[in-house]
């Protein structure tokens, strides 16, 4: 380590001053302007995320729906089959059916 000299404490060390305009326009200024972008891009990113998750939510939302169809036509063919057994089984009446069996 290098010993400190009395006469360099004494000495202040001379240091530019900037006019706060100028200060401002070659120092700031560009942070700003960059955190602005940075800021842009961060929001356009997070409307593209939010817009393809809900374009990804339709999307499901669609296919349970298409889904919920079929079960439900599955379904009421299911019944309309069994309504016509039970209908036909009746109508052969109980001599005919225990023939068949």
């Amino acid at each position: 380590m290098r010993s400190l000299d009395i006469a360099e404490l004494a000495e202040p060390e001379e240091v530019e001053v900037m006019e706060p305009e100028e200060d401002f326009e070659q120092f700031l200024l560009p942070v700003i302007n960059e955190m602005r972008e940075d800021i842009a891009a961060l929001t356009r990113e997070h409307w593209r995320a939010y817009l393809q998750n809900g374009s990804k939510l339709w999307e499901m939302d669609s296919m349970l729906i298409q889904i919920k169809m079929q079960v439900e036509a599955s379904e009421e063919s299911t019944l309309n089959h069994r309504t016509t057994r039970t209908t036909e089984s009746r109508a052969e009446g109980p001599n005919e059916k225990s023939e068949s069996s």
